[in-house]
């Protein structure tokens, strides 16, 4: 694919995007071992004219990382064309710089956000001497927008983001950029983080941040004033729905809602635990009067139970929280405690010996989290491989995330299925519900079968089959969301 790039070319769309990370998502390699190929002594050397490559060696980049022959022409096109208009006045250029092609990518790909901020930063950083000057700084932050841009988000609430980050991090306005302070920046800006993919622990007070639209008027729970845009306005919390602007995510919003009480005295209490704001045209479940909207935050929701309430009706009886329609499944913070971690003889006797703690479910001073079950119920032990269905596993991760409690439900991908059998095999009666592929549900079975339960309780499997049926995976949500008596009135 020698010939030059067209005009008549159209411009990447939304829709090719979409396309471009179906590819990126079943990729083996990453931006760095491509890298090496257009090194002096790399197979694809020919196709790289100083920083930049030609368009033979966009195609052979794409389709060296992507690992496909058959990669669309037209779409190569677009992309190629896109980012030659990333450079002022050079489109009539047949070149475009490899670095940004590959800041770009490298920001869409898995990975912990610190290397992908160390990557960017040794890639822009020509001479080695770990620092950085503004222009190069501004065009890694070009293409963190322009990575931004087709991931749906409103880039204008996030230009402005990145640059005060810019601004503190320069404190000594020396013009220049360590590699220390550019990763520390990157580290303490919320927005940035979720867009270079932070993969949010379950750690109690820690929002599970991700980007999205809002169809209907929503204000931020920081600052109180509405969120603006067409596309993806700010961020909201999976777990319990509180939502900022960008900017406003980096100013210490209220802690995310507990998972687990502080001492076993505290369990069999049950409490709501209230969030403010965006109930507007909702019912009160205490006075039965709708929540009416005074162009700000109106109302307040419960975490557990779903149900939303006037402020004022939300401190009156009753105050205990019945985990609503849901109850039967969701194992709430008050039957969850930490005790003293217990170290085995082997180590007490001064032993050589180690002991794996990967497998159990701890906070973060150590402590082992304990099930105390909340009588005649039977929660729910919820596994989901987020790459299953086409992506629909992401979706469902998130909804079981809301609708229990998230120390109930596993992600496959970086847990595992140990942490999970290891939490609930102590109890008497709970369920497990497996969301993924066939290869998913063997999976699960076979820990199940290593595990030693003390009781094998009853399995639910929803198969996401493959990449072109993913709707029963999305049935799940569906069918919990619908005996949930609408929990969530966005839909996610």
């Amino acid at each position: 694919m020698s010939s030059p790039t067209h005009p008549e070319v159209k411009e990447l769309n939304p829709v090719d995007f979409i396309q471009l990370q179906h590819y990126i998502e079943y990729c083996r390699l990453k931006v760095k071992d491509v890298l090496r190929e257009f090194d002096a002594d790399g197979r694809l050397a020919s196709h790289r004219h100083g920083e930049c490559i030609d368009e033979e060696g966009f195609r052979l980049f794409l389709k060296t990382y992507l690992e496909v022959e058959d990669f669309p022409v037209d779409l190569c096109q677009r992309l190629f064309l896109s980012f030659q208009n990333s450079e002022p006045g050079k489109e009539d250029a047949k070149e475009v710089f490899l670095k940004d092609v590959s800041c770009y990518f490298s920001l869409l790909e898995d990975g912990q956000p610190r290397d992908k901020l160390e990557f960017a930063f040794k890639l822009y950083d020509r001479d080695g001497n770990g620092v950085l000057d503004s222009s190069e700084v501004d065009r890694i932050i070009a293409q963190m927008m322009h990575a931004a841009d087709y991931l749906g988000w409103d880039v204008s609430e996030l230009r402005p983001v990145l640059k005060d980050m810019m601004t503190a991090i320069d404190a000594d306005s020396s013009g220049t950029v360590s590699l220390d302070e550019w990763v520390e920046g990157g580290m303490n800006n919320v927005p940035l983080l979720v867009l270079l993919g932070l993969k949010m622990t379950q750690q109690d007070g820690q929002h599970l941040w991700r980007m999205k639209h809002f169809n209907k008027p929503v204000y931020c729970n920081v600052c109180q004033s509405m969120l603006l845009g067409l596309r993806k306005q700010g961020l909201c919390c999976t777990c319990c729905k509180y939502t900022v602007h960008g900017r406003c995510a980096n100013r210490n919003p209220a802690p995310c809602t507990r998972t687990y009480v502080k001492s076993k005295k505290e369990t069999g209490v049950p409490a709501h635990d209230w969030v403010s704001g965006n109930c507007d045209s909702r019912k009160c479940e205490k006075c039965q009067k709708k929540i009416k909207s005074l162009q700000g935050l109106t109302g307040k929701h419960c975490v557990w139970c779903h149900s939303m309430r006037h402020d004022e009706c939300a401190d009156q009886e009753p105050t205990e929280c019945s985990c609503g329609a849901l109850r039967d499944h969701i194992l709430p913070p008050w039957a969850i405690y930490p005790v003293i971690k217990e170290r085995p003889n082997i180590v007490k006797n001064g032993c050589s010996g180690s002991v794996d703690d990967s497998e159990l479910n701890t906070t973060p001073d150590g402590q082992v989290l304990q099930i105390s079950p909340v009588e005649n119920t039977h929660p729910l032990l919820v596994f989901v491989n987020p790459k299953s269905g086409g992506k629909q596993g992401e979706r469902v991760l998130h909804k079981f995330q809301y609708l229990l409690n998230p120390r109930q439900v596993n992600n496959l991908i970086t847990d595992g299925p140990g942490p999970g059998l290891s939490f609930f095999k102590t109890l008497q009666n709970y369920r497990i519900l497996v969301c993924g592929g066939d290869g998913t549900v063997g999976w699960i079975l076979d820990a199940i079968d290593k595990a030693n339960l003390v009781v094998r309780p009853p399995r639910r499997c929803a198969s996401s089959g493959d990449r072109k049926r993913p709707r029963s995976l999305s049935a799940v949500g569906g069918r919990v969301r619908r005996r949930g008596s609408d929990p969530d009135p966005e839909g996610h």
